[in-house]
């Protein structure tokens, strides 16, 4: 069956569990380290930071949120619910025309906001904004503060 399945950009991994499996069986594990990984498109994008207006630029991989590239390369971002959407500590403010590219928030995404300090306009949590290729050059300025509660 596996054979058939023909995915690039996932890697399989034949892993020997003879000690554990009786009949010394194999079993195949999907790894989170694909051959595609080094080859994903990354894009370039720039985090404001409160306070001091300093502009940090950073890279990202397309697909992954906003939140996750700050918190990786240590912009000050908290992202307390790490991204399900249970807080406010990755609210930013994007600039207008990666606003405008960016899908409109979910129901939830907007009553979590009602909750954030400092709300403006283009007001946004950046657990719920995936970085894509058109997102290159984009801007994300970070609030003077942040609230660290869940919201049930």
């Amino acid at each position: 069956m596996w054979r058939n399945i023909q995915n690039p950009s996932i890697k399989l991994q034949n892993i020997n569990v003879s000690k554990t499996l009786p009949g010394n069986k194999r079993r195949w594990f999907c790894s989170t380290e694909n051959s595609k990984t080094k080859e994903r498109e990354r894009v370039k994008i720039s985090f404001v930071l409160p306070k001091t207006d300093e502009k940090v630029e950073v890279e990202g991989i397309v697909g992954q949120n906003i939140m996750k590239v700050a918190v990786e390369n240590d912009i000050g971002m908290e992202g307390a619910c790490e991204g399900e959407l249970a807080c406010t500590t990755c609210h930013v403010y994007v600039d207008e025309k990666s606003f405008e590219i960016l899908p409109e928030a979910v129901k939830e995404e907007e009553d979590l906001l009602d909750n954030a300090l400092f709300l403006k306009e283009n007001s946004r949590l950046s657990c719920q904004c995936i970085l894509s290729k058109d997102l290159e050059g984009a801007v994300f300025t970070l609030p003077l503060a942040t609230v660290n509660r869940k919201f049930d």
